[in-house]
C-alpha cells in the first residue's frame, strides 16, 4: 500500500511540474548581474521601479533584491532587513556595482535615479 501511495505522489509531483510555466527573463529595464560565486555578468536580471524612489533588481529564479540609490552620495542602501549590500565602485562611477551575498549588479546610475511614472 505504501509503495502505490509514494508512486502516485511521485507521479503526481512530476506531471505537475511539467505543467509549470518555465521562468523567463524578468520583466523590467534589464540590468547586468552575476549569479552566484564565479558567475560571469550578463543581463539576466530585470529592474523595477518601485515606491519611494527605491527599485526592485529580479532574478530569472524568482529572487530579488530591493535597493535605494541616493543620488546625492552615490550610495546605495538595501530595503530587505537580512541582506547586507556592499557597494564596490565610488559613489561617482557609473555603472554602480554592489554586491547582495555571492549575487553582485552593475547597474547605470540613469536607471537608478529615474522615477517611475
Amino acid at each position: 500500500m505504501f509503495t502505490r501511495i509514494s508512486s502516485l505522489v511521485a507521479a503526481s509531483v512530476i506531471a505537475l511540474s511539467a505543467c509549470a510555466p518555465e521562468s523567463g527573463a524578468p520583466e523590467g529595464e534589464s540590468v547586468d548581474c552575476a549569479l552566484g560565486v564565479g558567475a560571469e555578468f550578463a543581463a539576466d536580471c530585470g529592474l523595477e521601479r518601485a515606491e519611494g524612489g527605491s527599485v526592485v533588481i529580479h532574478h530569472p529564479d524568482g529572487a530579488f533584491v530591493r535597493v535605494t540609490f541616493d543620488a546625492d552620495s552615490g550610495l546605495l542602501s538595501v530595503n530587505d532587513g537580512a541582506l547586507q549590500l556592499d557597494q564596490t565602485t565610488k559613489a561617482s562611477e557609473d555603472p554602480v556595482e554592489f554586491s547582495t551575498g555571492a549575487v553582485r549588479y552593475r547597474v547605470s546610475r540613469d536607471l537608478l535615479t529615474q522615477t517611475g511614472s
